[in-house]
Formats: structure tokens, C-alpha cells, sequence
């Protein structure tokens, strides 16, 4: 399948790249996958972001849905995170790709992943990545903010005009806030997200939004970022011991498969 997507003449393209969807998505699967590659992430990264690398029209959508699966693995997500390699550069601007939901919704899947590295989030927040604005503006709409607020947000953020539509799909909307609340795991995070006013983003998303499970999110999101830091107690959420008894508690609510 690997040969398949890799050759630009192949007409099976598309097809090769739906049979390692499916059998990435397992651990297992992945990890066959990701020795398979060889250590060279980075060759499947270029045919991705090359939207005609095939001769023969084929699209590779789901070749999205392959990285992400494999962003599963700590060995994958260290590929992708290494900032000498600028994999993640390249995939970001994926997030508001409007010709296919599958490449824009499984590139936000396997960003999604990435942002449960703690260790990572001052190099995802950085200018070299630049991943909020990225996260915000499929979330943006075209409401108009004073000037205070408005010179508070990231630059791509300011003035984005009356056509401004926000991502269609609430699953998607879904991965985005859940990306930016796994960023707000770290106390560098939080106050990444409160310097650049992400809150006013997430107020108007708040007043348009109708979807429950969306909702859910959101409001948990907000009530992180309007808490003072003294109120929260940790730097690193994850890092906070939960007792077992709660522990217990929380496994008795998951449903059963």
C-alpha cells in the first residue's frame, strides 16, 4: 500500500490509502504501519501536502486519516512534534481546508494528539508552529470586537470581514476546542490562551452554537480560561493524583462495550 501511494502514476492511489486507514486505526495496526515507513514519516508528510502529487487524480484525502491514526503512538507524535523536522508546520495549515472534511478533520485529530504532550506546548504555542490562530479561526465568525479586544487577538485573527463563516461540523468544532483545552493542561497554556483574548473568540462561538455535545466542551473550556491561576492550584493538570476512590467512581459512569 506503502508503494502504491508513493508511486505519482498509480491509479489505486486513493484506494491504498483507505486500506491503511482501516488498519491503522488499532494500535497494533499502526505500529506495523509506522515500521513499514521506515523511519521516514517525513517522505508520506511531502506526497500529503503535495494536493497533485498523483498524476492519475487522485486526491489522497485519507492519507490524513493515516497520520492521525498514527499520531496514536508516542514514537509517531515525537516524529511529528520534533522541531527540526517541521512536520507539524506543514500539516497546521490543513485546519481549514475546505475541499475535504476527512483531511482537515483527521489533521486536527492527529494535532489533537500532539497537544497531550505537555513538554510540547511552548513549541506548539510558538511562532514556529503558530498554532493557536489555527485552532481559532474555523471557531471565528464575523462578529466585530472593539479595538481594545480586537488588537489583543493574533494578528490572522483582526478584521476577518462580514464573509467570515465558522467550520460547518460540529465534530470538527469538537476536536478544536478539545485541542485548545488539552493546551490548557499547562499553566503556560492557559496564559497563552487568556494573553491573546482567546476568551472573546470562544463568548461569540458560545452565542451562535446549538450543538449539545459542542456546548458541553466550550463552557469547559471558558470556565478554565476566566479562573485566576491561584483558583486552579497546579501548573500541570496532569500531573494532579486523583484518589481512587473518585477514580473508581469515574470507571462505574463509562458505558459498557
Amino acid at each position: 500500500m506503502l508503494k502504491i501511494i508513493s508511486n505519482p502514476e498509480h491509479n489505486l492511489a486513493d484506494p491504498a490509502c483507505m486500506v491503511l486507514s482501516n488498519l491503522t486505526r488499532t494500535k497494533l495496526g499502526s505500529e506495523k504501519v509506522f515500521q513499514s515507513m521506515e523511519g521516514n514519516l517525513d517522505k508520506y508528510i511531502d506526497i500529503f501536502c503535495q494536493e497533485k502529487y498523483n498524476k492519475k487524480g487522485a486526491r489522497l484525502h485519507y492519507l490524513a486519516s493515516v497520520l492521525s491514526n498514527l499520531s496514536q503512538l508516542p514514537a509517531a507524535r515525537s516524529y511529528i512534534l520534533d522541531p527540526s523536522r517541521s512536520c507539524l508546520q506543514r500539516l497546521v495549515s490543513f485546519t481549514d481546508y475546505k475541499d475535504s472534511i476527512c483531511r482537515r478533520g483527521a489533521i486536527l485529530g492527529l494535532i489533537k494528539n500532539c497537544c497531550f504532550e505537555t513538554d510540547h506546548h511552548e513549541f506548539l504555542l510558538s511562532e514556529a508552529v503558530d498554532l493557536l490562530p489555527k485552532l481559532l479561526i474555523p471557531l471565528a465568525g464575523p462578529e466585530e470586537f472593539d479595538e481594545e479586544d480586537n488588537d489583543k487577538l493574533p494578528i490572522d485573527l483582526q478584521y476577518l470581514g462580514e464573509e467570515k463563516t465558522r467550520e460547518p461540523d460540529p465534530d470538527i468544532r469538537k476536536m478544536l476546542l478539545e485541542a485548545l483545552t488539552q493546551l490548557c493542561a499547562t499553566k503556560f497554556g492557559r496564559e497563552y490562551l487568556r494573553s491573546k483574548n482567546t476568551y472573546v473568540i470562544l463568548r461569540e462561538l458560545h452565542k451562535w452554537e446549538k450543538n449539545e455535545n459542542v456546548l458541553v466542551v466550550l463552557e469547559h473550556l471558558v470556565n478554565i480560561l476566566i479562573r485566576f491561576e491561584h483558583e486552579i492550584g497546579h501548573d500541570n493538570l496532569k500531573e494532579i493524583e486523583v484518589p481512587d476512590e473518585i477514580t473508581e467512581k469515574f470507571n462505574a459512569l463509562e458505558p459498557a462495550l
